[in-house]
């Protein structure tokens, strides 16, 4: 049995091309040639070492390894079938394609980006001011892969109001709202690897970084406003302050109030930047005074200053600018990150702090890396595909390597459980035939009020952000939440509106999916109780929050929660499509085992199964499906 996508590529997934100077990220040639000098510098450790350079795995392990790690699922029982009954010398490079090419990809990618930002679907008071387009922006930002250091660049310089087209990225900063200094600490963690959040009350005992070179940075993201501020609180002041103590805020027309501030005003970002900040006033050290005003100043790479000493309003596109484009450090970490991804174990530990290439244990590589992602442009997608066309990632883990000092970057992937999101979506392709096509998330510019649509063909939420916030006086915008409220109460239809189009922005709320779908559509994180919070998905509070630890839970969950429900007990599940597949007992069997382990069951397996298990019954299958998703080859990346 063979699926289309393997016709498909063979026909067209390898053709020749001239190789481009500079590389191309979408010449395969180039790719190929990439993978191969990688190859060559893997192998001068193994040399160095005086040690033969690692076998590679077998097809089966080669399957599974590539789609847990390019789109965090295990392959359908079609996908697997087709690989392991086809006769290609080519077609290990046509299923890394294949994968890459894939929504499976992009979903598996938005998890781990989603994770880094540490962003999250609940906002403030349960409102969407900046979550929905935040979010969207991400997914939209990885389906389109948009280079690392443009996405960056753009989180970092984001100004304007959150609902309105190519703005979502101010969610970047309201996502740590009224903790600015702490933003910073995750910024420079994230995209330079420098840890600076010790410095933000004292030297650091444990690096370089004093608490002035701290302040100096944080001024370049200082002066976080929102678009008119202060508006809507002299609105307030506007009412009786009895009034107000007698329960405005609980009234209609003080929920209307409250409404605005928390699903408009939070939502917006008024300038890029003050370019100077006051220094605290427990400031201890001789090179600054409590309270002195100091600027903008970078410690590492090209050494910058903001532009003026006067709120410039543009100090946050400089610093975009100079962590972009200006220092080493951001090319190397988003090289680690990736190594770590697509290896197992980075280039160099831990992966989000900044190493010097000649530190590493291959400095030539770590120094070829951070060229090939430059001239790969920040594309993450085709820096991950010369990854995945390497022999270093086929590698059989090695003892002797280990014993000889090579480093778990370069000795096969470690042994490792499943991430939570791995996990549930390899339960969701036991369950769905085709678990990239299922519901995705969300999004909409509909204005919604108390879990209702309003203002259906009349307003976006945009254009309703646009005009509240340009409002300068205060008694103008009493009146306009005045009649906010009268249009809340009328049903918040519009002359334009139908019961149709109603119809349609109840149903297409922002948000996550709802039923069964891959983890990057599901609410992020998952609420308590759920399989993938069970199974250590992060909380999204820090970064790389995540877990795998095992726990009693999880035991629970396989036995008789979610796995029992989802997959053993579900006889819709396409696992036991394999039962229509096969023709005989063995076949089916066989079967089976593609779906789950991607893998045919060994001859002493299937002698013991059609001994001692299988009878031809549904039950037999259905005890051998419970049996393989609680073995540890199922729920571990080899």
């Amino acid at each position: 049995m063979k699926s289309k996508f393997f016709c498909v590529l063979l026909l067209g997934g390898l053709a020749t091309h001239l190789v481009a100077k500079p590389i191309s990220p979408s010449n395969p040639e180039d790719l190929r040639k990439a993978a191969l000098q990688v190859d060559k510098y893997v192998a001068e450790i193994f040399r160095s070492k005086k040690l033969e350079v690692p076998a590679v795995v077998d097809d089966s392990t080669f399957l599974r390894r590539s789609f847990l790690v390019a789109a965090g699922r295990i392959p359908t029982l079609d996908e697997a079938a087709s690989f392991l009954e086809i006769d290609d010398p080519a077609k290990r490079e046509i299923l890394t394609g294949y994968l890459l090419q894939s929504d499976g990809y992009r979903s598996h990618m938005q998890n781990y980006v989603f994770d880094l930002l540490r962003a999250k679907d609940d906002g403030p008071n349960g409102s969407e001011a900046f979550t929905a387009p935040y979010m969207n922006f991400i997914q939209e930002s990885v389906t389109n892969n948009v280079p690392w250091n443009q996405f960056a660049h753009q989180l970092v310089s984001a100004k304007g109001i959150a609902w309105e087209k190519g703005s979502g990225a101010v969610g970047y900063y309201i996502r740590d709202k009224g903790m600015p200094l702490d933003n910073l600490s995750i910024t420079m963690q994230i995209f330079t690897g420098e840890r600076l959040e010790c410095a933000q009350c004292h030297d650091s005992p444990t690096n370089k970084w004093e608490r002035m070179d701290f302040f100096e940075l944080a001024a370049f993201t200082h002066g976080q406003r929102e678009i008119n501020e202060g508006v809507w609180r002299e609105a307030l002041r506007g009412y009786d302050d009895k009034a107000y103590k007698n329960g405005f805020r609980r009234s209609e027309l003080g929920k209307v109030f409250y409404w605005l501030r928390d699903n408009v005003h939070y939502g917006t970002l008024a300038d890029q930047g003050a370019g100077r900040i006051k220094l605290p006033k427990d400031y201890q050290y001789k090179d600054g005074d409590p309270g002195e005003m100091v600027g903008g100043k970078t410690q590492f790479g090209k050494k910058i200053r903001s532009s003026d000493r006067k709120d410039s309003g543009k100090s946050r596109l400089e610093f975009a600018k100079w962590m972009t484009t200006q220092n080493p450090n951001f090319d190397y970490i988003a090289v680690n990150r990736m190594w770590e991804r697509v290896m197992g174990s980075p280039l160099t530990y831990p992966v989000d702090v900044y190493v010097k290439p000649e530190k590493a244990a291959s400095p030539a590589l770590a120094s070829y890396l951070s060229r090939l992602m430059v001239e790969l442009n920040y594309d993450l997608k085709a820096f991950q595909n010369v990854l995945l066309l390497t022999k270093t990632f086929q590698f059989a883990a090695n003892p002797k390597a280990f014993d000889a000092g090579v480093p778990q970057a370069f000795n096969g992937r470690q042994l490792e459980r499943m991430s939570a999101e791995q996990m549930w979506d390899s339960l969701v392709t036991l369950v769905a035939d085709k678990p990239d096509d299922l519901a995705k998330r969300k999004f909409s510019e509909h204005i919604y009020y108390q879990n209702k649509p309003i203002l259906v063909g009349d307003k976006t939420m945009g254009q309703l952000t646009r005009e509240v916030v340009s409002i300068k006086d205060p008694a103008e915008y009493r009146e306009y939440a005045e009649q906010l409220l009268e249009t809340f109460n009328t049903g918040g239809s519009s002359s334009r509106s139908n019961g149709e189009d109603m119809m349609k922005a109840s149903k297409s709320r922002p948000g996550p999916a709802k039923g069964i779908a891959r983890a990057s559509e599901l609410a992020a994180p998952a609420p308590a109780g759920h399989l993938l919070r069970e199974f250590g998905q992060s909380d999204r509070e820090l970064i790389g929050a995540a877990t795998k630890e095992a726990n009693v839970s999880q035991t629970l969950e396989i036995m008789n929660g979610h796995v029992e429900k989802m997959v053993v007990a579900n006889k819709e599940a396409a696992v036991y499509s394999a039962l229509e597949k096969g023709t005989t007992e063995a076949d089916k069997t066989r079967y089976i085992y593609y779906a789950i382990l991607s893998r045919a069951p060994t001859e002493a397996e299937m002698n013991m199964l059609m001994r001692d298990v299988i009878d031809g019954s549904q039950e037999s299958y259905r005890n051998l499906v419970s049996a393989l998703i609680a073995t540890h080859e199922f729920m571990f990346v080899q």
